[in-house]
């Protein structure tokens, strides 16, 4: 009985941990040019204040304020500490996020919160069904 329960904890842990992969994970089946995504995600956040923008420039350059217009070609970008506004070919952008955690990384926390959580609850489950249970008795041939 012991030796089952130690292969289900194991096989739990293994699928739960190899399952992050999975989120992590792109299509890899994009097929619209970067210059379309760009513009696409600025088009979402729409203009004005609430429009916070965290951007990364092929120079290496990184901008953070919010978007103040956008056009057909470029998008201009306004730091809100310093009121200086800067204009942004959708070209010269590398990438485009609203700041915070991504979604991505918002369910690998939950994920790592979901097994550490499983495997204290196996834990104290087979602590109270088995007393004499320690790790040193689990022999894996």
């Amino acid at each position: 009985m012991k030796k089952h329960l130690s292969i289900i904890l194991i096989v739990s842990l293994i699928s739960l941990a190899t399952g992050i992969q999975a989120f992590a994970r792109g299509s890899g089946k994009d097929a619209v040019p970067q210059v379309e995504k760009i513009k696409a995600k600025i088009a979402k956040l729409g203009t004005g204040e609430k429009a916070k923008v965290r951007i990364k420039l092929r120079s290496g350059e990184r901008l953070k304020g919010y978007i103040s217009s956008a056009g057909e070609n470029d998008f201009a970008i306004t730091d809100k500490k310093s009121g200086q506004t800067k204009t942004v070919l959708y070209a010269d952008v590398i990438e485009a996020r609203k700041p915070g955690l991504s979604k991505g990384t918002k369910i690998a926390i939950v994920v790592v919160i979901g097994v550490v959580a499983t495997a204290a609850i196996l834990a104290l489950v087979i602590a109270n069904t088995f007393p004499n249970f320690t790790l040193s008795n689990i022999a894996i041939h």
